[in-house]
């Protein structure tokens, strides 16, 4: 089934009016200030001409040159030249949303490939930035072509009693799988239940002093619903994500690749669980995957620790992390405090106070590629440290924990971590 005729024009409408009036104008009016006339006439006929125009092989032409011209970019740089090639990008692929929605013709699978076509336009305008809020009318829409627009509802008696245990993640962390640097210490541990906000404000947060807090999110549904991945499959596998595929220190295979939820389970996860993996790894990787999916944020609570900051909004962002077994997150620091929660499977997590940043190494941009762009990453392998090439590392104290369902690591901005999966894996971050 297609979405009505109706449905379709109000999502044209949308283009053509709200956005054109909104932004739409304005990007146009940069890009060809900047004396990128082409596309410039180009997002100007995204804009003017709806999907009903699709005899028109201009404005179809029109949104495909836009697509592939401001992609072409951000994959070329690593960011967008500027913010109205985003823009661009994000309206030309809402009007290939309503094209594909409005493609009656042919037989029952290929109005359902159009309306995956459809689905995969908006979900590509949502993972380069476009507001959720903006595009739910074109979720629904779409939704509602796929036929899966009530699966929702039934969810909720769907996990984990409805599924075997070759769809969920591991309940033990491995052993033995902890690398060969020996300068590791305990980090500090408190139970959640013994440590109130104040507590954490006083002890940890003023002190910048890392914390593992013990079963903070015992009580989350997502411990549950998140776990199951025929729960990920039946009710999300319809929408697409960002990937990192292969090691992310393998420079020349290591690449990025956006797949639906659903091909992300069969493809990666599942094997993965079942411990039959080919060896590589796929990680969706510091995405805001509740923003996009909106219905996850009824499975967690967002802890009273971020509200620690005294900041409004409480907390800055909330990421979802999913992959197989051996992923990698190498060390790192960030300038937001962080809370790190672990959602389904275990994770390894080593941490560097700020003050041993003397001997972390930090790297510096490369021309050849956007990778540690910032300088906020160390090339030490803190795992595996070659001390031949950095021998102040081994003056470092590394600070070791292992994350399991339920449990979270407070970590002060600018605090050294290194994270590596030790199983399959979710976990969520709130950064404030």
């Amino acid at each position: 089934r297609m979405a009505p005729s109706a449905d379709v024009d109000a999502l044209d409408a949308r283009v053509t009016d709200e956005f054109a009036r909104a932004f739409g104008g304005d990007a146009v009016a940069d890009i060809a200030a900047h004396g990128e006339e082409k596309l410039a006439r180009w997002l100007d006929l995204v804009l003017t001409k709806s999907s009903s125009a699709d005899d028109d092989d201009d404005a179809k032409e029109a949104r495909e040159r836009v697509v592939d011209a401001t992609y072409a970019a951000l994959q070329a740089r690593g960011a967008w030249p500027r913010e109205s090639w985003r823009d661009a990008y994000v309206l030309a692929q809402l009007r290939r949303c309503a094209a594909a929605l409005r493609d009656r013709d042919g037989d029952g699978e290929t109005r359902a490939e159009s309306a995956r076509e459809a689905m995969l336009a908006v979900d590509m305008a949502v993972i380069v930035g476009a507001p959720v809020d903006m595009v739910v009318d074109f979720v629904r829409a779409c939704e509602r072509a796929l036929g899966v627009d009530g699966r929702r509802e039934v969810s909720a008696g769907h996990a984990r009693s409805a599924s075997t245990s070759e769809w969920l993640f591991p309940s033990a962390a491995p052993k033995g799988d902890r690398g060969d640097h020996a300068a590791q210490t305990r980090l500090a541990r408190v139970h959640h239940r013994e440590m109130d906000l104040k507590t954490f404000k006083q002890r940890y947060y003023k002190t910048e002093i890392p914390v593992f807090i013990e079963s903070l999110g015992e009580e989350w549904p997502a411990l549950c619903k998140w776990a199951d991945l025929e729960w990920w499959r039946f009710v999300h596998g319809h929408r697409s994500v960002p990937l990192e595929i292969g090691k992310y220190s393998d420079v020349e295979n290591w690449r990025e690749q956006v797949k639906t939820i659903a091909d992300f389970v069969d493809e990666d996860m599942l094997p993965s669980v079942r411990g039959a993996s080919t060896g590589d790894v796929a990680y969706l990787a510091q995405h805001q995957l509740v923003d996009q999916l909106r219905e996850l944020a009824e499975d967690y609570a967002v802890p009273e620790y971020v509200s620690a900051g005294n900041c409004a909004p409480s907390f800055e962002r909330v990421y979802v992390w999913m992959g197989t077994a051996g992923t990698i997150t190498p060390c790192h620091f960030d300038t937001y405090d962080n809370l790190f929660g672990q959602v389904a499977g275990y994770k390894l997590i080593r941490l560097f106070l700020e003050s041993d940043t003397p001997y972390m190494y930090r790297t510096t941009a490369s021309k050849s590629t956007t990778r540690h762009s910032q300088g906020n990453f160390s090339a030490v392998d803190v795992e595996h440290p070659d001390l031949d090439r950095f021998p102040e590392f081994s003056l470092a104290t590394a600070y070791e924990v292992i994350v399991g369902p339920g449990d979270f690591v407070y970590i002060p901005a600018k605090c050294w971590h290194y994270v590596r999966a030790l199983t399959p894996s979710i976990s969520i971050n709130f950064w404030f």
